[in-house]
């Protein structure tokens, strides 16, 4: 197999330039697309910008005063007996929130298990690479253990992310289907007591100089661009299906659209566990990021405030102080809940991990169908099938000869489904909508060609 790109070896450190890794230099063309895109008249921003500091610091209060309680719970349970679709009550507050945990997706001593067979699988293949890259403990560049594809697929996993998929909406026609996820298949925590290394700053996945640069991606914040931020709908699809997230072919770039990013732990995490940490609103965080490089101010630089080609967009104390001041640990979880975050939520994780036991996730994104991810997923499902990395993360090929590692030979329907290799049925009974249809068909075409 020959890869369709050139990343490089390496690990999560890669795409981070507060783990390290380089900060590319912005071409100077950056600064005319600042003044292409900001409005003419400097006062638009400037009215707006304050109108958004007002709101924030509002909104701080009762951020300082609940901490973690801020962020919605919900059961497995409640999402079933509501005919898979979370309760209304807690809709308006994810989408305020942009955060959720769900409790007891997978039974507890299933995902206990999940972790015991990956530690086997890891300690039966010393060498795997992963971070810190010295001594790799802690993020491991490990994607195709059999109980990676076992929870990724889970029935209860797979209605958690339909349910998530629709709080979001967009154009009866545009091609994207949220009640069909796909699988995106990324890699897995193991933080053991003690550990400092893994101090994951504040920072945004899906791109950085991206979501200014690429005309379709910008057009999601149209209204944050004019000044009207308070007009900004997180939760509209239409223009984020053809959004191009990965400009630079990052190392930890995302070429699916991963409409919730989240986790499934495998261990109990408690705050201080080094669990994740997030700033608990969608729009004002957004608006400020995506507002404060194009304030009259910094219009006379090429610099996006913590945006490089081919890295996250870092939040920082000096750029964002607005946004890192009311951050918030995610409450305590157990083996077997999960945590979703909105892709434009500002996360970090905790720079300690101080319980006596191992803080330990799966990662594993909601990621609904649309033709961008289907053309993503015929190529992850070709590395699969040779034990290759997958195509977004650095080409470490670390399973390829592993004889344990899951096969498509062990795939259940469900499996085959979700990892692209077999179609889905395609309804025609006036349920779907034109687009939804359309996502469904286009899928099967790209998955079989």
């Amino acid at each position: 197999m020959i890869r369709s790109t050139n990343k490089a070896k390496g690990n999560i450190s890669s795409v981070f330039a507060h783990l390290g890794a380089s900060k590319p230099e912005i071409d100077p063309r950056f600064l005319e697309l600042k003044k292409q895109i900001a409005p003419k008249n400097p006062t638009i921003l400037r009215k707006a910008f304050d109108r958004l500091l007002n709101t924030m610091e509002k909104e701080a209060l009762e951020i300082r005063q609940r901490g973690s309680a801020v962020i919605p719970e919900v059961t497995m349970e409640e999402i079933q007996s509501n005919g898979g679709r979370l309760p209304d009550k807690i809709i308006s507050e994810v989408k305020k929130r942009g955060t959720i945990v769900i409790r007891n997706i997978v039974d507890r001593h299933l995902a206990a298990e999940y972790k015991s067979s990956i530690q086997e699988y890891i300690h039966r293949h010393p060498g795997i690479a992963g971070f810190p890259e010295d001594n790799p403990q802690k993020v491991w560049e490990v994607y195709w253990s059999q109980a990676q594809i076992q929870a990724r697929s889970h029935p209860n996993f797979t209605a958690t992310t339909v349910a998530l998929n629709n709080i979001w909406h967009g154009d009866s026609k545009a091609p994207i289907n949220l009640n069909n996820n796909l699988v995106y298949c990324d890699r897995l925590r193991i933080r053991q007591p003690g550990d400092g290394k893994f101090n994951l700053a504040g920072h945004i996945d899906g791109g950085s100089l991206e979501r200014w640069e690429d005309p379709e991606y910008r057009r999601c914040y149209t209204k944050i661009l004019q000044g009207k931020w308070e007009e900004y709908d997180p939760y509209d699809v239409t223009h984020r299906i053809e959004a191009n997230m990965d400009l630079y072919d990052a190392p930890g770039g995302c070429s699916m659209f991963r409409i919730f990013q989240g986790w499934l732990a495998i261990s109990k995490i408690q705050t201080g566990g080094g669990t994740l940490r997030v700033c608990p609103l969608v729009k004002e965080p957004t608006a400020y990021f995506m507002m404060k490089p194009l304030l009259e101010e910094n219009m006379s630089t090429s610099e996006f405030m913590g945006a490089w080609p081919g890295r996250c967009q870092d939040i920082t104390t000096e750029d964002h102080p607005h946004i890192v001041d009311n951050m918030v640990s995610v409450p305590d979880v157990d083996c077997g809940d999960g945590v979703f975050w909105h892709c434009d939520t500002v996360h970090a994780v905790e720079p300690y991990q101080n319980m006596t036991t191992d803080s330990s996730v799966l990662y594993i994104p909601s990621t609904p169908m649309c033709p961008r991810s289907s053309k993503y997923l015929k190529r992850q499902r070709i590395t699969f099938e040779q034990g290759m990395t997958p195509p977004d993360f650095p080409a470490n090929d670390c399973e390829k000869e592993f004889h344990d590692r899951a096969t498509p030979s062990i795939l259940t329907k469900e499996q085959k489904l979700g990892m692209g290799f077999i179609p889905f049925p395609e309804e025609t009974n006036g349920i779907m909508t034109e687009g939804q249809l359309e996502a469904i068909r286009e899928h099967n075409r790209i998955i079989s060609e």
